[in-house]
C-alpha cells in the first residue's frame, strides 16, 4: 500500500471530498481551526495509485503493508468525541460544527478534527449499518475542561442523525441509541439468550444497552 499525505486549504478539501472519497481506498483528512488547513491523507493500492487531485507538492510518501500504514503510534494523551454522519449529510453538518467553532470555543480550541469514511454494512451495532458513512471527530488536550465544547458537538452531530462512536465520549444512553439502530431490538433479542444472567453485562454497557 501506499499512503500519501498533502496540505490543502479546507474550502479547497471540501470542495472536492466526494472526488477523492470514490478516487482512493481510504480517505480521511485533518482540520487546523486556527490555520484554516487541512492534511489530507489517502491510501491506496501502491502497484497502480491513482494520481492525487491535489496538485500541490506531496508532503509524504510512504509504501508498505496494509497493518502497518494503517494504524499509528501516539504518544500524545486527548479526550475525543466522534459521530457517524450519514453521508449525504456531511457537508451541512460540518458547516455548523465549522461555525460554532469558530464563533464559540476558537479560543480555547486548538487540536485538530478528524474527518474519515466508512462504506454502508448490515452489522447491527455497526455506526455504518445501513448507510454510508463520513465521522467528524473532534480531539482536545487531556486534562483540559472539554465538556461545553463536546456538548455543543454532540447536539449538532445529534441533529444531523449522527450514531456516537462506541469507543468516545458521548452522553447517550440506550433510550437514545435504540432510536438510531434499525437491528437494536434482533441484537438485543441474540444478547439476552446468549447471556440471559448477565454476565458480561458492565454497569458502562448496561447504560449503553439496557434501557432502564
Amino acid at each position: 500500500m501506499v499512503r500519501r499525505t498533502w496540505c490543502a486549504p479546507l474550502d479547497w478539501t471540501l470542495e472536492h471530498h466526494d472526488e477523492m472519497q470514490q478516487q482512493h481506498r481510504n480517505l480521511d483528512f485533518y482540520w487546523y481551526p486556527r490555520s484554516n488547513l487541512t492534511q489530507v491523507r489517502a491510501l491506496d493500492d501502491h502497484r497502480d495509485p491513482p494520481p492525487p487531485v491535489w496538485t500541490g507538492p506531496i508532503r509524504e510518501r510512504e509504501t508498505g503493508p496494509l497493518h502497518h500504514k494503517l494504524p499509528q503510534d501516539r504518544d500524545l494523551r486527548f479526550d475525543e468525541i466522534e459521530y457517524m454522519l450519514p453521508s449525504e449529510a456531511f457537508e451541512e453538518c460540518f458547516a455548523e460544527v465549522r461555525r460554532r467553532i469558530l464563533d464559540r470555543h476558537r479560543v480555547t480550541v486548538a487540536w485538530r478534527l478528524l474527518v474519515r469514511t466508512v462504506a454502508a454494512d448490515d452489522n447491527y451495532l455497526s455506526n455504518a449499518n445501513g448507510r454510508a458513512t463520513t465521522t467528524i471527530a473532534c480531539l482536545h488536550n487531556a486534562g483540559l475542561p472539554h465538556e461545553e465544547y463536546f456538548a455543543d458537538m454532540e447536539s449538532v452531530f445529534r441533529d444531523f442523525g449522527g450514531r456516537p462512536h462506541w469507543g468516545k465520549k458521548h452522553t447517550l444512553t440506550a433510550k437514545e441509541l435504540r432510536e438510531l439502530y434499525p437491528d437494536w431490538d434482533t441484537f438485543a433479542r441474540i444478547r439476552r439468550r446468549l447471556d440471559p444472567d448477565g454476565v458480561l453485562l458492565t454497569p458502562d454497557l448496561a447504560r449503553l444497552l439496557e434501557e432502564s
